[in-house]
């Protein structure tokens, strides 16, 4: 199964100029953990990722909470295309210890994100099948 499979939400992204306020509402109106960043200029260009792990730090710091996505958003995230297997997202999750990944095109425009959540919903729609193809073998032989 391909990762563009499991895509499970549309892409929702945010400027690098926007506020982190802006972004912390957009996951919670949007029911997210993470966002993509793209440029301010360019709004099909990743500049990188904002997560709610990162807006918990900034909070956390003690220092005054920098008023610009562009701030706190990690630079390098961990992106895979779109035609990969799904096991790959999964390693790279659990390589990198994060629950999203970026998945993108052969030219790297980002197309969706990938989580955790996904790959366990998809593992347990996947079970469901199998069991029940199971039953339907099992009943099918008497």
């Amino acid at each position: 199964m391909k990762v563009s499979d499991i895509i499970t939400r549309p892409l929702i992204t945010i400027r690098s100029d926007a506020t982190v306020l802006e972004a912390s509402k957009r996951m919670v109106q949007n029911n997210i953990g993470l966002l993509v960043v793209c440029d301010a200029k360019d709004n099909t260009k990743l500049v990188g990722v904002i997560s709610e792990r990162d807006i918990i730090k900034a909070v956390a710091s003690g220092e005054k909470l920098p008023d610009k996505v562009d701030a706190i958003t990690t630079r390098k995230p961990v992106m895979i295309n779109a035609s990969s297997e799904v096991a790959e997202a999964a390693k790279a999750m659990n390589k990198n210890k994060i629950r999203h990944v970026v998945v993108v095109d052969d030219r790297n425009v980002p197309k969706g994100v990938v989580s955790m959540r996904d790959l366990v919903g998809e593992r347990a729609t996947l079970r469901a099948i199998l069991q029940s193809h199971e039953k339907e073998i099992f009943v099918g032989g008497d």
